[in-house]
């Protein structure tokens, strides 16, 4: 009986096996690869993009604040009867801010320019800074109820002292509507001088509330969608600022054009 022969498989058969099982593996790699790219891109365009902005967008805005940003800058606003550091008889230039006190991009502001700012042009004579609340929804109630306190502060002990609840509030909050770690707000406001009980009494009365909402219809008026939001311009005799405005946490440089155009 002959002995049974076994199949042999070709040179070139292995080589077609050996081929097709790379192009295979070359493939599942290839999918891993573009599927792992879709998803980065879906994910980081949005924090990037919030990033760049600088600003967070108010309730109903779309997550670039670029994208539903008017593109028209012209705007104009007043004073009100809002704090200011500055002489508003002898300063051309007047610094609007609508701000919100649980807004990182505000502390960040408040943290790295707005001491520059006030140094370079408020101290010299040459702008008046006015600060003017923008609670954002998303912030709430803590974004809110800061800012009903510090107006209270305000009314309470003058616009030095608000100034400097405010500098106190971005210097220690958590942000985004977290606030302040417990006790210290109370802390904060005996460090201006004012007393808790009556401000915090003050904080809760209608009138607090109609202020911080007529600060954010006039930012409104003037375009403010976001925080922090700035309008600079003229400064009228009777409170009117007629400029442009300017959004971000921008460095000092990022004011100084601006200012300098006015103050022409």
């Amino acid at each position: 009986m002959e002995n049974e022969e076994k199949p042999v498989m070709s040179e070139s058969k292995s080589k077609t096996k050996l081929n097709f099982s790379q192009d295979a593996l070359l493939l599942a790699v290839s999918i891993i690869v573009a599927s792992l790219i879709v998803a980065a891109a879906m994910i980081l365009p949005g924090k990037v993009m919030l990033k760049s902005g600088n600003a967070l967008p108010s309730a109903g805005d779309a997550a670039n604040p670029s994208a539903a940003a008017p593109t028209d800058t012209k705007a104009v606003t007043s004073l009100d009867d809002d704090p200011v550091l500055g002489d508003k008889k002898k300063a051309k230039v007047a610094i609007v801010e609508f701000s919100d006190y649980e807004c990182p991009f505000c502390k960040k502001f408040h943290d790295e320019t707005f001491d520059q700012l006030v140094k370079e042009y408020v101290d010299t004579g040459k702008a008046v800074i006015s600060f003017r609340d923008f609670p954002l929804s998303f912030h709430d109630p803590m974004a809110t109820d800061e800012a009903a306190l510090a107006e209270c502060v305000g009314k309470e002990k003058g616009d030095k002292a608000y100034f400097a609840f405010g500098k106190g509030l971005y210097a220690q909050t958590q942000a985004n509507g977290k606030g302040l770690p417990a006790g210290k707000l109370d802390e904060l406001i005996k460090s201006t001088g004012a007393n808790v009980a009556s401000v915090t009494a003050c904080s809760k009365t209608d009138a607090v509330k109609q202020e911080i909402a007529k600060d954010m219809a006039d930012g409104q008026a003037a375009g403010v969608s976001g925080t922090p939001s700035f309008v600079i311009g003229t400064l009228s005799s009777d409170g009117t600022v007629t400029g442009e405005r300017v959004v971000g946490a921008l460095p000092l440089s990022g004011f100084k054009d601006v200012i300098e155009k006015y103050l022409k």
